[in-house]
């Protein structure tokens, strides 16, 4: 699944090396944490959290019929 955001993530930002996944496991629950450069948060969140919600509805589709519940975080990463 962490490829699959990866793809998603890397395919609409400028400044791709800068994308960081961090991904945090519970019972349940696996939560991915996006970083990218703060001039590409605008493309992955998009008008209205639209490109974001896109991107949370395509994880959630790939992981039916799973028991896990997969999130999709985002944080800025600022870059030097």
């Amino acid at each position: 699944m962490k490829e699959l955001l990866a793809y998603l993530i890397t395919g609409i930002v400028s400044y791709k090396s800068d994308v960081m996944i961090r991904k945090e496991e519970s019972d349940t629950t696996v939560t991915f944490f996006v970083a990218v450069n703060a001039e590409d948060l605008g493309q992955v969140i998009g008008k209205e959290e639209c490109v974001i919600n896109a991107i949370r509805d395509i994880i959630n589709t790939a992981s039916r019929g799973s028991d896990t519940t997969y999130l999709v975080e985002i944080e800025e990463y600022a870059h030097n």
